[in-house]
């Protein structure tokens, strides 16, 4: 009788633990099919990716890739990654110091010969931290302008400093595509080519690229955006949201070098950005040393200094955490990427409409997926994804 009373209470306290593991599991996957629902109601179309360093949380793809000819955003989908690609030509630099074939503090008169006075201070440091003092954008040039290379560079080395070089934060797309030219003064290669060759593929990225990506055409998202004309713009009248091509499509309509190279143009998939994740995370491709460089807060972007630029990368505080984050864009198209390393956390969105995506919705479930995986609460649900 004694010890059949032990073994039912047993059975009780196991019946007890059971039924609390199965509602913790049940309580962890009510907030993933939260943000499932809330976002298929909003209006955005692209994918999102959730995933830690030990299992893939989330990944669904909600809308249409393209709309004329009803094909819906999947797992298999390429879509721009804009400025996302400067964090691959920061890490072609990194390995290029590593290698002692370019230095972080040499200034660029030492790679280039036609530097003017007023630039030759600038270091490479500054080219990765937008402390260079160059403005943003070429003037005069659309963003798929074709441009010689070293047209372009005399043209810019022509622009008047926002600061001096190390002075003060100025976000400038011409930086990085001065890096993407010392990338190829350093290895005799295109700079997309050693990307490709001592980075990509090495990190098992395959579907990663510019011009180099080979990938069907049907698998490219199609890019949309509701751009007034100017009489819309003088009615004040909504314009309606039309076709601009998928990314890719200027280069096959007009060959040539673009001023964009080393700053955008990359594409990519959820996958490939899952696998460049890890890579980081387990600190491989780059040593040690090189990545705690990558992530270090260099450069503040802001007056109260909760946000700071490292090399291809912008860091600040999410929640009392780092988070190690990017984001990018053609114009049209929308790609964040954001990780958090002390919790092995990665979370990414990608939309091919970038006036439909909806900010405060993502920034809430960031937030919500972050608590999770510091709680240990999230667990994959297999159940969520559709892909």
């Amino acid at each position: 009788m004694k010890t059949t009373g032990v073994k039912l209470k047993f059975r009780i306290v196991f019946a007890g633990v059971l039924t609390l593991l199965v509602a913790s599991q049940l309580s962890a996957a009510e907030p993933l099919q939260h943000w499932q629902q809330k976002i298929e109601q909003s209006a955005f179309s692209g994918t999102v990716f959730v995933a830690t360093s030990d299992a893939i949380i989330f990944h669904q793809s909600f809308g249409l890739a393209d709309r004329e000819n009803q094909r819906a955003f999947d797992e298999h989908t390429v879509f721009d990654i804009g400025s996302v690609t400067k964090q691959f030509t920061a890490t072609a630099i990194m390995l290029l110091v590593e290698q002692g074939k370019l230095s972080l503090s040499a200034t660029i008169d030492n790679y280039f010969s036609d530097v003017p006075s007023d630039k030759k201070s600038i270091t490479i440091h500054h080219l990765l931290t937008h402390s260079s003092g160059l403005p943003p954008n070429p003037p005069g040039l659309g963003l798929y302008d074709v441009i010689d290379t070293d047209v372009y560079r005399l043209q810019i080395f022509k622009q008047e400093l926002l600061a001096l070089p190390g002075e003060s934060y100025n976000y400038s797309n011409i930086g990085y595509g001065l890096l993407a030219q010392l990338i190829e003064i350093a290895t005799g290669q295109n700079w997309e080519d050693y990307i490709k060759q001592h980075i990509l593929l090495p990190a098992g990225l395959t579907e990663t690229g510019y011009r180099l990506l080979s990938v069907p055409q049907d698998r490219l998202a199609i890019n949309y955006g509701a751009d007034p004309n100017w009489l819309q713009r003088m009615l004040r009248l909504q314009a309606r949201s039309r076709s601009v091509g998928d990314s890719l499509q200027h280069l096959r309509e007009k060959p040539g070098a673009r001023w964009l190279e080393g700053s955008g143009g990359f594409s990519s998939t959820a996958q490939d950005m899952h696998a460049w994740f890890l890579r980081m995370h387990a600190r491989q491709i780059l040593s040690e040393q090189s990545w705690s460089q990558m992530f270090d807060l260099h450069i503040a972007e802001n007056a109260d200094q909760t946000l700071y630029y490292g090399y291809g990368w912008v860091i600040d505080n999410q929640s009392g955490m780092q988070r190690i984050n990017h984001s990018g864009s053609n114009g049209y198209s929308y790609a964040t990427f954001d990780y958090y390393p002390e919790i092995g956390l990665f979370v990414l969105t990608a939309s091919n409409d970038i006036d439909n995506y909806p900010y405060p919705l993502m920034k809430e479930m960031k937030k919500s997926m972050q608590q999770m995986a510091a709680n240990k609460s999230i667990q994959p649900n297999t159940n969520v994804s559709a892909d």
